[in-house]
């Protein structure tokens, strides 16, 4: 059952996000930086608020604020576009890391893939520009979210649509040209495995799954890589939005 949107304990502020987005995002007509910057960073605080949901014992709690609290700092402090790319990807990657904590349990094997994702992480952008760092944050959230759609998948049978999506994901990383080239890929592959992980979330929401897919489809026409970023950033927050909503509704206050 889909439930009215707004109804759950942060109906009120998870409506207020998604007014901040439209207006925000008509507000930078023209300005495809800013519309990247606009989906970056609301795709940030809807992931930070799916970890806060899902926390319902508190036990990361701490550590969900204070990367809340990261990404404030680093937004206000961010000086130009490429700035402020890292901190919307770094704060997804910290995000995705807790949320993969959060769905791993006290699972050994889960726990030293996400210690090895994030240990490679911080080796890799000790160095380099901050395209290049805000790529490897992207690159490193994939397989996190790819195990978290496989804890959710539960024995359903779509084990290989997601291997499926870390084999394109491979092939993307291999041909990629630029850092530029491993951003969008990266971005690209986290929008389809959120797709899977929305839909086997709740079957409920195929159908606005299927409409944000369409949208996706449409807007990767574009030869322009700005416009491709915009599309897949601002895919990702409307999935993230839509999962958030729809769990705040239906998991018990």
């Amino acid at each position: 059952m889909v439930f009215p949107p707004g109804q759950g304990k942060y109906g009120d502020a998870l409506m207020a996000q998604w007014r901040r987005y439209l207006e925000e995002y008509a507000e930078g007509e023209e300005n495809s930086e800013k519309q990247i910057l606009v989906g970056g960073y609301h795709s940030a605080e809807i992931f930070g608020a799916l970890s806060l949901l899902l926390d319902r014992e508190e036990r990361y709690r701490p550590l969900i604020e204070q990367r809340i609290g990261y990404f404030r700092e680093g937004s206000r402090r961010a000086d130009g576009f490429e700035d402020a790319l890292i901190t919307a990807t770094f704060t997804l990657y910290n995000h995705l890391n807790t949320l993969c904590r959060q769905f791993a349990g006290d699972n050994p094997e889960a726990s030293q893939l996400i210690a090895q994702v994030d240990a490679a992480v911080k080796v890799r952008v000790a160095s380099g520009g901050p395209v290049g760092r805000a790529a490897e944050a992207l690159r490193a959230a994939f397989p996190l979210l790819s195990l978290m759609t496989l804890y959710v998948d539960q024995g359903r049978g779509t084990a290989d649509t997601v291997r499926q999506i870390e084999q394109r994901f491979a092939a993307g990383d291999g041909r990629a040209k630029s850092e530029w080239d491993q951003l969008l890929n990266a971005l690209y592959r986290l929008v389809e495995m959120m797709q899977l992980f929305v839909i086997l979330s709740d079957g409920d929401l195929r159908d606005q799954v299927q409409q944000i897919a369409t949208r996706f489809k449409e807007e990767d026409e574009t030869p322009d890589l700005r416009l491709k970023l915009r599309n897949g950033f601002c895919r990702i927050f409307e999935l993230g939005h839509l999962v958030t909503t729809h769990l705040d509704e239906v998991l018990p206050a």
